[in-house]
């Protein structure tokens, strides 16, 4: 989607707007306590974060945090507490849901002039999944099957792509339930192996059901949006990590029952780099020696020549997707999440292209709204 086309409907960005809901009453309309900042960090494979802050709420002569009715806001924001934000432009009452999670943290600072503000911080449905040290142990099961259980045991709906093999045993072994799921999401990739599982939550659209996603990243999918440098794309740090790249990805293992070295092998010669080149023909372009191609060796517990192979190919897919990376600034636009791809242009030939976005920033404040994010190439 063209810039112009969201700017008709978000009323040239005019008017930011956003609703903070706490145990599902209104902040502001419901208690009529102003906030002055909100802000949403989205992130893969973590919780994702949110604070805002609540001004002209403390009482000098009771010496109290109050709403405007009178009642005790520090006793409606325990831990726990159910939060809602939306963020958008124009009605606030109808901006899209940005985050639904808990309270986790309070602060505040009373200063030698004036009122104290209160900040309230807290994080996703994620944070529940990262307590705790958990174990368990699953028979003749795929990891697939093994998510959807822990999804419901945390009562979240689940988005989960299905895995094929059938494992003789999985181990939880003294690790919580958000490490164990990143551990599966990392030993499962894509079709080309280039790109392993993402685990994440998300607000669960109209729904409003925080989702578990567990799957492959929708890192082929067409562009939510596209940005011009100087046109609602602001600013643009690119990074082009060339001393972490490798040509080749060797794994050895052992075979028990032939009692013989296994090697799985993985080539950069196959066409997944930027632009359509290999990235190897890649990076002959960017080195001085290109005949000096650096080779990864990995000793990994892999027990076929299948599973070896496999491994090589994820670890290249990890290495190759990390070579352009980037930091961005934006205006601000809900479109903007983690597991959505951008198009960035006006950038020069090396830069303008899509991007596959890792985290996202929301913040509307004083100066406005505005998204920063985190992103990597596509075709990597």
């Amino acid at each position: 989607m063209e810039l112009v086309d969201l700017s008709r409907g978000y009323g040239d960005f005019y008017a930011p707007a956003f609703t903070v809901r706490l145990a599902g009453a209104d902040i502001a309309r419901d208690l009529s306590v102003a906030v002055s900042e909100v802000e949403v960090d989205m992130v893969l494979g973590a919780a994702s974060r949110f604070s805002f802050t609540l001004s002209d709420c403390y009482s000098h002569k009771l010496h109290a945090f109050n709403t405007g009715s009178g009642a005790d806001l520090l006793e409606l924001l325990t831990f726990g507490t159910a939060v809602e934000i939306c963020i958008g432009y124009g009605d606030a009452m109808s901006t899209p849901t940005a985050i639904i999670g808990m309270v986790t943290e309070l602060s505040t600072n009373f200063p030698e002039t004036g009122s104290p503000d209160l900040i309230v911080s807290g994080y996703d449905h994620a944070f529940p999944l990262t307590l705790g040290k958990n174990s368990d142990s699953w028979q003749g099961r795929t990891d697939s099957d093994v998510v959807q259980q822990i999804a419901s045991f945390h009562n979240l709906t689940a988005a989960v792509e299905p895995t094929t093999e059938k494992h003789p045993q999985i181990e939880q072994n003294q690790e919580s339930d958000w490490d164990f799921l990143k551990k599966l999401a990392e030993r499962n990739s894509d079709a080309d192996h280039s790109n392993h599982f993402e685990v994440y939550i998300d607000p669960g659209g109209a729904v409003k059901r925080p989702t578990l996603h567990f799957g492959v990243p929708r890192v082929r999918d067409a562009p939510t949006v596209r940005l011009v440098w100087g046109e609602g794309l602001l600013s643009f740090k690119p990074e082009a990590n060339l001393a972490g790249q490798v040509s080749k990805v060797e794994v050895y293992g052992w075979d028990v029952a032939r009692k013989q070295a296994i090697v799985g092998h993985a080539s950069a010669d196959d066409g997944s780099g930027p632009q359509g080149k290999s990235v190897s023909q890649y990076l002959n372009s960017l080195v001085r020696a290109p005949g000096k191609e650096p080779t990864l060796r990995l000793r990994q517990p892999v027990f076929t020549q299948a599973e070896a192979d496999k491994r090589a190919k994820a670890a290249l897919g990890e290495k190759t997707k990390k070579f352009l990376t980037g930091d961005a600034e934006a205006v601000g636009l809900p479109e903007l999440r983690p597991d959505r791809t951008v198009q960035m242009d006006n950038l020069g030939e090396a830069f303008s292209k899509a991007y596959y976005i890792e985290q996202a920033t929301h913040r509307v404040d004083s100066g406005g709204y505005r998204t920063r994010f985190k992103v990597r190439e596509t075709k990597l």
